[in-house]
């Protein structure tokens, strides 16, 4: 794998902060990791009708030729994990990271990260902007994910696969925790007999570590900010 990687450039990152679930500490955690890169912070709606993470979609309108990254910020950056930012794309090329947690066959990839050229993707907007509340709606409405506002990564997988290729990282660089669960302990139990299924590693979290291949946690759901995890201080 390193014989595809190159040393890092600097970059764009877009993030999305708006309203106060999230506090500034997050924007200083990621910015603290990422020094090299520029980041784009979205900290209101770009348009009344675009609610929260959906504005993840304007990105699609920054000017430049280069890749830019467009990411969550509810995660950890762990080991390598600037192998992540630096891995390759090419145009037409969108570059994923694998939700192989989930149960489902149709959407495979975990919305918290995409790497893609702009200019690429502005048909992905341009199908967004003319139904946006149809869209905010849909994947809700088709029990796809739950709500009150959800989506945009089914959205996005969709709208992918139209015209552009979808590459993903290896299974074993990420991974997820649920901060809110009571019975965490089981779910980090059955967490690693699936990612040893999914990779072949021999875990995924064990005594206070995770495994080294892994460079991205995320906290899926609204709900589940990294600062709960009792585990948090860590790893930050």
């Amino acid at each position: 794998m390193e014989t595809l990687l190159r040393s890092s450039e600097s970059m764009k990152i877009v993030c999305v902060r708006i309203g106060d679930r999230y506090g500034p500490e997050y924007e200083e955690y990621l910015e603290s990791k990422l020094l090299e890169h520029e980041f784009v912070w979205i900290r209101k709606e770009v348009q009344p009708n675009v609610k929260l993470q959906w504005n993840k979609m304007f990105a699609m309108t920054i000017d430049t030729d280069e890749p830019i990254v467009v990411m969550d910020i509810d995660v950890l950056l762990l080991n390598d994990y600037k192998q992540l930012f630096d891995y390759p794309i090419k145009r037409g090329q969108v570059l994923t990271i694998p939700g192989w947690w989930r149960d489902e066959e149709r959407y495979t990839i975990n919305g918290g990260f995409f790497k893609y050229y702009p200019k690429d993707v502005q048909y992905i907007l341009e199908k967004f902007l003319k139904q946006p509340e149809y869209w905010q709606r849909k994947y809700i409405e088709e029990g796809w994910t739950s709500g009150p506002i959800n989506g945009e990564q089914h959205f996005m997988e969709d709208s992918i696969k139209e015209k552009l290729e979808m590459i993903s990282v290896p299974k074993s660089w990420v991974t997820r925790v649920d901060a809110r669960k009571k019975n965490t302990h089981d779910l980090m139990v059955a967490l690693n007999r699936e990612y040893q299924k999914q990779t072949g590693n021999s875990y995924m979290f064990m005594g206070n570590k995770f495994h080294p291949d892994i460079k991205l946690v995320h906290f899926t759901n609204m709900d589940n900010h990294p600062k709960d995890w009792d585990k948090y201080e860590l790893f930050k």
